[in-house]
Parts: C-alpha cells; sequence; structure tokens
C-alpha cells in the first residue's frame, strides 16, 4: 500500500512537471539566436565574434564545417528555419559555396549572388531524436588573405528557428523525458531523505513549476541545459539511496519521520562529498562545459565505491553496527587517499599568492616598499601586497635564498600544520587517535579549500591551527593566551578581529586583554623590524583603500554573491554598483548581529555548544565580509569539527542530517573551476557559481539551530558511546 502511493505521487509529480513544460514549451518560440553574442552553446567550429561598425551587428566566420546547435523544436512540428549571412569576402575573392546540412542531410546547397546580407528560410522536418539540440551544419569553401591566415567560409549572424504550427502542444522528446525525470525524480529524492508524502509531493511540484518559470523567462539560457536538472536529482537519489542502505535509521516503523544516530553523520557527509565528482561528470557529459572530476579522483571514488559494495554485502548478516564500522573505515580511508592526492597535487601548482609576500619583502630589503599604493588604488584584488607589515617581516629572512627552495619550504611547514591541527583538535577533545572519532575527523578533513590554500602559498592553515588553539586556550580557561593568538591571527589577516566580538558577547575580559597585549608587542616587533614608515603606509594608504567587493567567481561572500547578480563572475576588478554594495553590507550587518545575539546564549566553556557558538564567528568571516575567497573556507574545518562532535550524542532526523551533508560537500568539494570553464551561458552559470556560498548558508542555518537549541551537555571524555540518546543499537567508540 505504501508503495502503490508512493508510485502514485512520483507519477503525479512527474506529470504534472511535463504539463508545466509543455505549457511553457508553446509559449517560446520562436528563438532567436545571435551567432557572435549569445551563443557559447550554441555556435561550434566558428571563429571568434567580430562587430561590424557600421552596423553595430555581432557576427562570426564559419570555418568551413561549422555547426549550429538548436533546441529541438516541438515534436511532430515542422520548423522554420531563418538564417541571416553574408558574403563578406575581399571583392577578388571567389564567391562562396554553401551547403546546409541538418542531422547529415542536405537542407540546401547555393551560391550567395552579391556581397549583401540575405536571409534564408528553410524547412525543417520533424526529427525526433533523443539530443537536446537539433543541428545544422555550415559546410563550404574557405579562403585565406594576406593580412588574415584564418580558413574564412561565410558570415552568420542572426539565426531562427519556429515552428510552423502555432500553438504547439507537446514539446520534443528530449524535454519530455527530461521533464518526467525531473518531476519523479524530485519527489523520489526528497522521499528518500525522509520527508512525508505530501511535504514531498507539494515540494517537488514547486520544484518544477521553479524550473519551468526560469525555462518561460530565460529559454536559450535553460533549454539547453535542462538536462542538468535532471542529472543532479539523480546524483541526489542515488546519495539518498546509499544513505539509507549505509546508515540505519532509528523508527523506521514510522517512515513518515526517519532519524539516525548522530554518530553516523560523518558517514552522510563522505557519502554527499563523493556525489559532487559523480554529479560533476554527469554535468561535463552533454559537452558544455567539458569538466570532468580528475583522473586520481575517480579511481579513489570507484576504488571507494566497489569496497562500500563488497562489504555490504559479505556483511548482511553481521549485527548492523559492525557493519557501520567498515562503512565508517572505509569512507574515512577513501577520505585519506583523496587527501593525500591534494596535498602531492598542491605541491605542483604555481603559488601566486606566496610570490606577492615574498617579493613585496624582497623589494624593501632592496630600499624600496612593500606595498604598490598606485597598483592597491587601480584594483588591490588583483597581485598586490596589502598584507600588515607584520606578515611581510616573516619573509624577509628569506628573500635571500632561492624563492623556489623557500616556497617548498612554506609548504612543507602548512602540510606540518594540518597534522598538527587535527592532532590538536584530537587532544582537545580526548578523542584516541585510533577511533571512530579520529575517522570521522579525517572525513571532515578531505576539504579542498584546505588544498588550495596549500597550493596557492596562502596563511590560511595557519589560521586554522592558531584559531584552533585559541579555542582551546578559552576552553582551558587561559583567556590571556586566546586574545594573543587571535591577535595574531589578525596580523596575518584582518578578519580574525571579528572574534574580539565573541569575547564581548561572552564577556571574556582578559581574552580582549590579551588580544590587546597580543597587538601590541607583535606589532612593536614589527616596528623594530620594519620601522614605522611601513606601518604609516599601511595605516594611511592600503588599509582605507581595500574595502569593496568583487563580483569574481572566487568570492562566495553575501556581498559577492550579489555583485553577480549584476555583473560577470569573469570580473575580478572592483564591483562599482554603490546600491548593491549597501545592499551586501547591510545584509551581511544582519547576519553578524543575529551571530553576536545567538552567542549571548549562555554555554559552559567545555562544551561542544561553546565551540559551536565560536565557529559561528568563523563562518562570519568567510560569509559576512565584504570579500573572501573560496580557500579562505579552510577555517570551515573547525565548525564542522565541532558539529560531528556536537551531534555524536543526539540523533537528528534525516532530512536535517542530509541538510548537513551537502553543506558539507558544496564547501569541502572543488574550487572555481570545478563546474565553470570561464564561459558564461547565462543565469544557470550565475547561478551555480555561487554553490560554495549555498552550503555556507546551510552551514550557518545549522549552527543557528544548534545555537537555539538545549546546550550540549558537558563534553564526555572518550570512550564514550557514538549514538543517540534514545538507546538505540549503536557502534562503539573505540575500534
Amino acid at each position: 500500500m505504501r508503495l502503490a502511493r508512493n508510485v502514485a505521487y512520483a507519477l503525479g509529480a512527474a506529470l504534472f512537471a511535463l504539463l508545466a513544460m509543455s505549457i511553457v514549451n508553446a509559449q517560446v518560440w520562436p528563438l532567436v539566436i545571435d551567432i557572435g553574442g549569445r551563443d557559447a552553446r550554441f555556435a561550434y567550429g566558428f571563429h571568434d565574434p567580430e562587430i561590424d561598425v557600421n552596423v553595430e551587428t555581432r557576427f562570426r566566420w564559419s570555418d568551413g564545417d561549422s555547426t549550429i546547435a538548436l533546441p529541438q523544436p516541438p515534436a511532430l512540428t515542422p520548423s522554420l528555419l531563418i538564417l541571416r549571412l553574408s558574403n563578406s569576402r575581399p571583392t577578388h575573392a571567389p564567391l562562396p559555396r554553401v551547403t546546409l546540412t541538418t542531422d547529415e542531410h542536405e537542407l540546401a546547397s547555393f551560391t550567395p549572388s552579391d556581397y549583401r546580407s540575405r536571409t534564408y528560410r528553410l524547412i525543417i522536418p520533424p526529427n525526433e531524436r533523443l539530443d537536446w539540440a537539433v543541428r545544422i551544419g555550415i559546410i563550404g569553401d574557405t579562403i585565406s588573405t594576406p593580412t588574415d591566415a584564418r580558413a574564412l567560409g561565410i558570415v552568420v549572424d542572426t539565426v531562427i528557428l519556429a515552428p510552423l504550427r502555432m500553438p504547439v502542444i507537446l514539446p520534443s522528446l528530449w524535454v519530455t523525458l527530461c521533464a518526467l525525470s525531473i518531476g519523479g525524480l524530485g519527489y523520489t529524492l526528497l522521499r528518500l531523505i525522509g520527508l512525508a508524502l505530501r511535504s514531498a509531493f507539494v515540494i517537488s511540484l514547486s520544484l518544477s513549476a521553479l524550473i519551468a518559470l526560469v525555462t518561460l523567462l530565460y529559454p536559450l539560457e535553460t533549454l539547453p541545459f535542462l538536462q542538468r536538472f535532471a542529472f543532479l536529482l539523480a546524483v541526489g537519489n542515488i546519495g539518498g539511496l546509499l544513505l539509507r542502505l549505509f546508515i540505519p535509521l532509528i523508527h523506521e516503523h514510522d517512515p513518515s519521520f526517519p532519524r539516525l544516530a548522530g554518530a553516523y553523520v560523518p558517514i552522510a557527509m563522505a557519502i554527499m562529498w563523493w556525489m559532487s565528482p559523480l554529479a560533476q561528470w554527469l554535468i561535463g557529459s552533454d559537452g558544455m562545459p567539458p569538466i570532468f572530476p580528475p583522473r586520481p579522483v575517480i579511481w579513489i571514488g570507484t576504488v571507494t565505491g566497489t569496497m562500500l559494495l563488497i562489504v555490504y554485502v559479505a556483511t548482511r548478516t553481521l549485527p548492523r553496527n559492525r557493519r557501520q564500522v567498515a562503512v565508517f573505515i572505509l569512507l574515512s580511508l577513501g577520505a585519506c587517499a583523496h587527501l593525500m592526492y591534494s596535498i602531492s597535487f598542491a605541491y605542483t601548482r604555481q603559488a601566486p599568492d606566496f610570490w606577492i609576500l615574498f617579493r613585496g619583502a624582497r623589494e624593501w630589503t632592496r630600499g624600496g616598499s612593500m606595498y604598490d599604493i598606485e597598483a592597491v588604488l587601480t584594483n588591490h584584488f588583483g597581485h598586490v601586497f596589502k598584507v600588515p607589515p607584520f606578515y611581510g617581516m616573516l619573509f624577509v629572512p628569506f628573500v635571500t635564498m632561492d624563492g623556489l627552495m623557500v616556497l617548498l619550504g612554506h609548504r612543507i611547514m602548512n602540510t606540518l600544520l594540518i597534522i598538527a591541527t587535527a592532532l590538536l583538535w584530537l587532544r582537545m577533545w580526548r578523542i584516541p587517535f585510533v577511533s571512530l572519532g579520529a575517522a570521522g575527523l579525517l572525513i571532515v578533513f578531505n576539504f579542498r579549500p584546505l588544498a588550495d590554500t596549500l597550493a596557492y602559498g596562502q596563511i590560511d592553515l595557519v589560521l586554522l591551527f592558531l584559531l584552533t588553539l585559541a579555542l582551546w586556550a578559552l576552553r582551558s580557561g587561559r583567556d590571556i593566551a586566546a586574545g594573543a593568538l587571535v591577535a595574531l591571527g589578525t596580523l596575518f589577516k584582518i578578519y580574525p578581529i571579528l572574534l574580539v566580538v565573541f569575547f564581548v558577547a561572552k564577556r571574556h575580559w582578559r581574552a580582549l586583554a590579551g588580544f590587546v597585549i597580543g597587538m601590541v608587542v607583535c606589532n612593536g616587533i614589527a616596528i623594530a623590524v620594519i620601522g614605522w614608515d611601513e606601518h604609516l603606509t599601511y595605516l594611511t594608504q592600503v588599509l582605507p583603500n581595500i574595502g569593496g567587493t568583487t563580483s569574481w567567481v572566487e568570492n562566495q561572500t553575501i556581498s559577492g554573491f550579489l555583485a553577480r547578480l549584476t555583473d560577470s563572475p569573469h570580473n575580478a576588478t572592483i564591483y562599482q554598483n554603490e546600491m548593491v554594495r549597501l545592499l551586501g553590507t547591510a545584509l551581511s550587518g544582519g547576519v553578524a548581529l543575529v551571530t553576536c545575539v545567538l552567542a549571548l546564549r549562555p554555554t559552559s566553556r567545555d562544551s561542544t555548544g561553546y565551540a559551536l557558538q565560536y565557529s559561528m564567528f568563523l563562518l562570519l568571516m568567510v560569509l559576512a565580509s565584504p570579500t573572501a575567497w573560496m580557500h579562505y573556507e579552510t577555517l570551515l574545518i573547525l565548525p564542522f569539527g565541532a558539529l560531528i562532535l556536537h551531534l555524536r550524542e543526539r540523533s537528528v532526523s534525516l532530512p536535517y542530517a542530509t541538510l548537513l551533508a551537502l553543506s558539507f560537500a558544496l564547501i569541502a568539494y572543488g574550487n572555481q573551476w570545478s563546474f565553470y570553464d570561464g564561459t558564461i551561458h547565462g543565469i544557470l552559470t550565475i547561478a551555480g557559481v555561487s554553490y560554495k556560498f549555498y552550503g555556507m548558508l546551510m552551514l550557518g542555518g545549522v549552527l543557528a539551530y544548534e545555537a537555539l537549541r538545549e546546550p550540549a551537555p558537558t563534553h564526555l571524555p572518550y570512550p564514550a558511546r557514538l549514538i543517540a540518546r534514545s538507546g538505540n543499537q549503536g557502534m562503539s567508540a573505540d575500534l
């Protein structure tokens, strides 16, 4: 009976999605495509766009074997293809011979009679192929000139595709299958992650309606990518199925409210992480953009997945807790393997941020200044030295050495800091090195921002270590030391100063004093070594001019997200729209205010609840700042680590665990080039490049929810049971 109801609801959701797309399909035609303008998805084998200054028209030259890919027209309907072509060859050159084809069948072959732009109209018969596009070939002879060595065929500036029968009723076979998949898979996914029948049905209908609305408003930016919605939902279904296979649910007799022991949350996080490269592979498989997971990631994922299935089959007769221990170990080993690959790959990358600091310090030793004020004023988001003099001072002893050797030493130091931070975390919470608690931490450390920090030569790993050490000092009552550690971090990057607000909210006045002492001592040392002039330059000419935000894809803050709504994610300069900047500042201030209010709730210093409140300020550093690059999110290892500790003695709902796991996957996997090749395909690109921003919003919601719940009990030393207090049989903390 339950299965029949689910099938009925899934079928209803699929049919609704098809109905919505059919209605939209009747409204979007004809499609007008500006070849040379919005054509990244439609033009293949053409030369770069050019502009006819006389008529202000953008166009492209064909190369003799070019293709125009157009969204499939409605089913069972002939269409009119309208092309605006021009013979723009020199007058002494022979006239071009042009052949137009569709799906390897010839439509027409002709020679333009003169040099004027002409409009050609052709009938395309119905041809239902399982493809998103009907492909029009433009084949012909080519020429080259003494001043232009390119193979030049004919000029194309506009293409129009219009059904001959209106209104159309049925969309193409491709759109039909995509719509049915979106509706059915959307409902199934929501059921797999634990939503009730009606809730899953209503949300799936809303999702289908939203996709249909976006298609209606932006047909050229959505129709070519409709399959990607189905791909993402299919990956989500695989992840949801794996969650149910490998994590035992509590109260399985009540399917409307499945729960799981909080100790299993790291398993959910690891599963969702591995869904990310699968989604990357599926998205890249439709040909645009051609971005796939690196081969080592594919191999590690394949081996991990195969071993999981073997373990699942081999342990079906064993108690569930033993099976989950084996799953936990396998996922942590997969995370370790990927982390080792990421670190080794980071050693082969360029380190632009390191060289900025190294060259700035070297310039000072040669009698110049660390700061190029003109570069700061022009675009401080470029390769510009803009950090406090204290940070630059640390490079001074090494500027006479081989820079590559210094870079290698810098990377080795940061690699050791990764290990030191993990060991520090285990020691702080008294977690045995060989335990499932340590395995969960290993899953958390499979974090791409961490590897990018290492690759770029940035300071975020030092900050992670210092701020983790500061949390331990606060838990131990060593407030002055904690304040001094935060002061030291602030002299590397400014944003750790936000923790001063945490000190005030918690009335840690001695920590505040420690911060002041740390600033005085460290700056005193820097002034003694570097001199006052560099500090004066930094305070009066650099610091006042490094504000603002940018729409560049790496900037995943609130302000960066808003900037991308009106500016290109490919733009790495200072964002100029003052109203949007003010809105971003206001929203960031509101988030900061909420964080401060949540920090006022009383918690015991040695509790995980206190660590979560502390962690909210680390999230604030990379979410509410005007600019924070993706690798700054290295600091978010700490809130995820605090969350898995906080939840280990609780039971959580399956949708809640899925939300946390999805947040982790979005933040921990990939960087700005994982799903984006620099080509902008419209609204979907603008929305998609902010995926880490969405992950941080989810993480913020989880942290806020946990802060509002009953404070976590005082930390219990290991070994302690890792299951919820519901009494459900769980797994042992120690191996």
